[in-house]
């Protein structure tokens, strides 16, 4: 049932897309606002550490257990109605197009050779964060690079491992939610607010980023992967998007994030008379032809995913 319902989702969301301005995305907002709101908007000084903690444990475990209790329901009464239900979730969650779209926009800009187009298209998906006026084609590439791999973590394979949990479709609001309010309170400048909501997602992202990256090294450049999640991490302050970036960057042998300074042939030598290991970058630089790899590194591990799932579901069938 897990297999047909993810499927079903997935098919559904390519003919209509679940974008940021779908509802329950703006539901999700308010709920999340109203919490922020109630919490640590009353104070000039913002949620207490206790009081953060106690809000992500309600904004983030009320509405997983409603998700759950309706599935139990379902299930024990019409299972056809938990599967109803899980599809329901899943194509509300998933939202493969919401990073996907932006992808395209900019990478058929650097196709048509675009720059200005690509440039205001990086802009609109970073937000105000991001100034792109004066960006080269290269830098473009590998923001949207960075910003297409993350994405593709937190909108598909992260919420698929949380889906395959016994929790089900309460596993992916669980995970979705505390995604977004990682993201949207650390937006509102409460410090401990925004790093209660970071920690709770690090502790419920730890494991499926491991497992994304070590997907991304199956299905593409796995040597690469490999050498670059063990000694290039470093390049991204995030720890948890370190890992991701490093293994699907390599996977795609491009060089993605700041340039590490590589020592000088004295320096290698006296680190290699010590004992000390060097590391060097590895790959190339971005171009529109790795735009097109990172689209189909990721559509190899959905299929892979898909087929491990088509696997356990037949063998489950059969025994």
């Amino acid at each position: 049932m897990t297999f047909f319902s993810i499927l079903f989702a997935l098919i559904a969301e390519q003919y209509r897309p679940v974008t940021a301005k779908h509802w329950i995305a703006r539901i999700s907002a308010r709920w999340l606002d109203w919490i922020a709101g109630e919490f640590g908007g009353k104070t000039d000084q913002g949620a207490s550490p206790v009081g953060a903690r106690m809000a992500c444990l309600v904004a983030f475990i009320l509405p997983t257990f409603l998700v759950f209790m309706v599935y139990v329901a379902c299930m024990l009464t019409y299972p056809i109605l938990g599967f109803i239900w899980n599809i329901v979730i899943a194509y509300l969650f998933f939202g493969f197009r919401q990073f996907s779209h932006s992808f395209t926009m900019i990478h058929e800009a650097i196709a048509n050779h675009d720059l200005p187009a690509a440039r205001a298209a990086l802009a609109d998906w970073y937000g105000p964060e991001l100034d792109a006026s004066h960006l080269t084609e290269t830098e473009v590439i590998s923001l949207a690079l960075e910003r297409a791999i993350i994405g593709s973590h937190h909108h598909v394979f992260g919420v698929l491992f949380w889906f395959l949990m016994p929790m089900g479709p309460a596993g992916v609001v669980l995970y979705r939610l505390a995604d977004s309010a990682s993201q949207r309170w650390s937006e509102k400048g409460d410090v401990n607010l925004s790093e209660a909501a970071r920690h709770f997602f690090f502790v419920l992202d730890w494991v499926p980023a491991r497992i994304t990256a070590i997907g991304f090294a199956i299905v593409g450049n796995f040597e690469g992967a490999v050498y670059s999640w063990r000694h290039l991490t470093q390049k991204w302050s995030d720890s948890l998007s370190a890992v991701i970036l490093a293994a699907g960057s390599g996977a795609l042998g491009v060089r993605l994030g700041e340039p590490m300074s590589e020592p000088s042939s004295d320096e290698a030598l006296q680190m290699a008379e010590a004992g000390e290991p060097v590391f060097y970058e590895i790959g190339s630089e971005p171009n529109e032809r790795t735009m097109r790899s990172a689209i189909g590194l990721v559509w190899r591990l959905v299929i892979a995913w898909m087929a491990l799932l088509l696997m356990l579901t037949i063998a489950l069938w059969l025994g």
